[in-house]
């Protein structure tokens, strides 16, 4: 009898969250800077802070001179830098194959260091903008988008510090981006341009915030104490 009720209960809760549409949690923020806000859906955005949940569907908006670092349940870490809007579009971490994240840049810039599900599943790890899509490689990489009318030429950035990532567009286009090297797609390609690049340095404008070095430490190799 008290199973029976137990499995009611569960059964009830499960059918009402999907009802109310109850989001996947996916992370939460761990460390912030500034002002930021987390919108989800058609809802109106809310102020982020420290320890807030970020689920499946939400969108982090930060403002001039702010910085987000979102960590997400697998391990995997984030920052989103001053100025951009990043939404967690999938995820799911079960450690089964069918583990997913997928992170779509719609404005600004972020920087990412991969966690468990790229070391199960890197194919299931996609970071997205527009018609472009970066799978990865156990890597620690940024993603910018440059707009029309700034000092630095349109498109689409994408510079690894450690491992290695794939450039790749709707149209089939792509290309392999190594450590120190920044992979680009401009918005408007000149005339016998190739739609995807590769740049030898790291763009001026992807400067370090004040969280980069949190994320060196976690990418760290430990070092075994000697006793």
């Amino acid at each position: 009898m008290l199973a029976g009720i137990r499995l009611f209960f569960a059964a009830y809760f499960f059918l009402f969250g999907a009802a109310c549409g109850l989001a996947q949690e996916a992370g939460t923020i761990a460390r912030m800077s500034g002002k930021a806000a987390i919108i989800a859906g058609d809802g109106p955005p809310r102020d982020a802070k420290v320890s807030d949940l970020v689920s499946v569907g939400d969108v982090i908006a930060t403002t001039a001179g702010a910085e987000v670092v979102v960590k997400l349940k697998d391990h995997s870490t984030m920052i989103v830098r001053a100025e951009s809007k990043v939404k967690i579009s999938a995820f799911r971490f079960e450690k089964k194959p069918g583990d997913t994240v997928k992170t779509n840049l719609l404005s600004g810039a972020l920087r990412a260091v991969s966690g468990q599900i790229a070391k199960g599943q890197p194919d299931n790890v996609k970071y997205e903008s527009g018609a472009t899509t970066i799978g990865i490689r156990g890597t620690d990489m940024e993603f910018a988008i440059i707009p029309e009318g700034k000092k630095d030429r349109a498109g689409i950035y994408n510079y690894v510090h450690s491992g290695e990532t794939s450039m790749t567009l709707n149209t089939g286009e792509s290309v392999v981006v190594e450590k120190n090297m920044t992979g680009f797609k401009p918005e408007t390609p000149k005339a016998g341009e190739a739609p995807l690049q590769l740049l030898r340095d790291r763009p001026a404008f992807l400067s370090s915030g004040g969280f980069d070095a949190l994320l060196q430490q976690l990418t760290a190799p430990r070092i075994p104490m000697i006793r």
